[in-house]
This record gives C-alpha cells, structure tokens and sequence, in this order.
C-alpha cells in the first residue's frame, strides 16, 4: 500500500468517524455548527441516527484497512460509494429543494472531492506498476 492510499483512507475514515459519531450520539450539535436547529420529531431524528451508525461502522472499516494494509481496495471503494453517494444525494437535495447555505455547498466540495480522490486512487492502483505485473496476458 503507498503512503499516499494510507493517507487518504487515514483521513477518509476521520471524516467516516467524526460525522458518524456526531449525527449517532449528539446530533443536535452538528446541526448546531451550520446555525440549525433539529427538530424534535423521532422518526427524523432515528434516521439521523441510523445513518450516523452506518457511517460511524464504516469509518472504523476503512481505519482498519489503512491500519492494517489489507482490503485497500475494499475501503477505497467503500469510501468511493459512500461520499459520491451523499455528494449526488445533495445534488438531487439542490434540484429538489432549492440552493443550500454556504456551509452545505463546501460540505458538497468535501464528498465530491473525497469520493473522486477515492475513485482515482482505485483507477491509479489498477494501471500502476504493480498491476500491470500481476495482469494476465
């Protein structure tokens, strides 16, 4: 694994992990940071939750791949599917409901670039020199 792949997943699995635990245990308090405040309706609240979890669990996935150097490939792909997932999610949000505040749109950038670097990450590891050692003829 290079160092730059470690990087990323080192710091793909922080954002994984910071914005998991937030939206999992104290969500009022990142809405907080954008000038929000969360409703005090269950069910939105629960799907907060439950998708802070998921990114939580999966933010641990990708720090052990970085940690251990195993299943680059699977974490690279994992953060891929995650951050361009919410980055299209926020582009059908802005076709849906109209421009976000400026904190939204640099949120956007982050997934967008994140998701991005993961893919080229992936495409680089495929045609770099060590897979072209191991392609078959």
């Amino acid at each position: 694994m290079s160092n730059l792949v470690k990087i990323f997943l080192l710091v793909s699995a922080a954002v994984l992990i910071l914005i998991g635990a937030l939206l999992s245990f104290t969500p009022e308090v990142l809405y907080a940071s954008s000038g929000q405040n969360l409703t005090d309706v269950v069910l939105i609240r629960s799907d907060l939750r439950a998708g802070g979890m998921l990114l939580l669990l999966s933010g641990l996935v990708v720090l052990a791949a970085a940690l251990r150097g195993r299943h680059t490939t699977s974490a690279l792909q994992l953060s891929a599917l995650i951050y361009l997932g919410y980055g299209l999610g926020r582009l059908f949000g802005i076709g849906f409901d109209g421009a976000p505040d400026a904190m939204l749109i640099a949120v956007t950038g982050v997934e967008w670039a994140l998701g991005l670097g993961a893919l080229a990450l992936l495409r680089w590891g495929q045609t770099g020199p060590e897979a072209r050692v191991l392609a078959p003829n």
